[in-house]
Formats: C-alpha cells, sequence, structure tokens
C-alpha cells in the first residue's frame, strides 16, 4: 500500500499549495525512522546488502506513490486534498509519537519539546513562504 505522505505529496505537487513543506516535513519525519529501522536490520543480522535493498525498494515504492498521487488524483476535489494532506500529517505525528519521541525525551530531555515546537513553526512558515 502506498504511504498516505506520498499520496499527498503527489496531490500537493499538482496544486502547488504547501508542497514544499511537505516535502520538506516527509524527509524529516522519514530520515530518521529510515536509518533507525536500518540500524536496526543490521543489529538483528542482515547483511548490508539486504538492508540497502529493503531501504531502496521502499524508496521506489513511495516514489512511485508520489506519481500516483500526482496522475491518478489530479482531478479530485479539494475535499480528497485536504482528507489527504490531513491523513498524511496524522500518520507523520503516529510515527513521530510512537517511535522517536520517547527515545528522543529519554536521551534529549527538556530540550527536545522546544526543538519539537521549533520544527512545527518552521514547517508552518516555509507553508506560508
Amino acid at each position: 500500500m502506498a504511504s498516505p505522505e506520498n499520496l499527498a505529496l503527489g496531490v500537493s505537487l499538482l496544486h502547488g499549495a504547501g508542497s514544499l513543506a511537505l516535502l520538506v516535513a516527509i524527509f524529516a519525519s522519514n530520515l530518521p525512522e529510515a536509518l533507525g529501522g536500518a540500524v536496526g536490520m543490521r543489529d538483528q543480522g542482515r547483511s548490508r546488502g539486504f538492508v540497502i535493498l529493503v531501504w531502496s525498494a521502499t524508496a521506489l515504492l513511495l516514489a512511485a506513490a508520489v506519481v500516483a498521487g500526482g496522475t491518478v488524483l489530479p482531478g479530485s476535489d479539494g475535499g480528497l486534498h485536504s482528507l489527504l494532506l490531513s491523513f498524511a500529517g496524522g500518520a507523520v505525528l503516529a510515527s513521530l509519537t510512537d517511535t522517536l519521541m520517547p527515545d528522543a525525551f529519554r536521551e534529549g530531555g527538556a530540550l527536545v519539546a522546544f526543538a519539537t515546537a521549533a520544527g512545527f513553526f518552521l514547517s508552518f512558515m516555509i507553508d506560508k513562504a
């Protein structure tokens, strides 16, 4: 199944609204998660080639989701576009809350809360630029 974030990015690229902010948000949320997943796979004994193959295949599928969002859904109304963006935002927040924030607070302390708020503010400012 395609990532909701990538489908939303494909649709956003057509509309031109918020696509840079969405691209930055997707990259910022997926890169640490992917790096953590790659390290976890290596710690479980997977070969370097296997890890690279899995993450390359994942990148190709997600790129295909961007293309699908930009080609299959271009005639969609604003309601579907808003629904995809809302679902994508919720998926990013759920992923961050479940996988990254507990470790970040444990290792980074209270400064992590400030960095998180600053990140959301920066995303908002990029979107308004």
